[in-house]
């Protein structure tokens, strides 16, 4: 663990959730927009200290946050494109904040720290997502077979 790399993130840490949050505001994405101040802080927070505690533990804990994070966004109607653009802001602000604050003999360990951190919890988002589209389509093909078998009709032929 890198109880190092901790400590320069603690020492920042409420410059990098105020630098997500204007980078979120700021983006293109409508959910990030128009949601509140204080949720979006809340949010941010929460993904922060779950990214630095992985630093003292393992990536693990932080990929399962953002696993619960894509089953609730995905409810809520979110699209991928929303919750890589937070994780890539994430990364990129990390990376800024490990080049100024490790030592340079421990710079490549610490950002492919960052980067296999946060690159584990994309690689899990994508799973969700991909699982819930599936999911989805085996219901829609259901569906029309469902469709099919009350018309007599396959659902190309309607």
């Amino acid at each position: 663990m890198s109880e190092m790399l901790y400590q320069v993130f603690l020492e920042r840490e409420s410059e990098l959730v105020n630098n997500v949050i204007q980078r979120l505001k700021s983006s293109t994405a409508r959910s990030y927009q128009q949601m509140e101040w204080e949720s979006l802080l809340h949010r941010v927070e929460s993904l922060v200290t779950y990214f630095m505690m992985s630093f003292r533990t393992k990536p693990a804990q932080f990929v399962d946050y953002i696993a619960e994070i894509a089953e609730v966004r995905q409810a809520a109607d979110y699209r991928l494109k929303e919750i890589l653009m937070a994780l890539r802001i994430l990364e990129e602000l990390s990376w800024e904040i490990t080049v100024d604050g490790v030592a340079l003999d421990e710079q490549v360990r610490m950002l492919a720290r960052v980067t296999g951190t946060i690159g584990a919890a994309k690689d899990r988002l994508a799973e969700i997502w991909v699982d819930h589209m599936e999911a989805e389509a085996e219901v829609a093909r259901s569906q029309g077979t469902q469709r099919a078998d009350r018309t007599g009709t396959t659902p190309q032929e309607v």
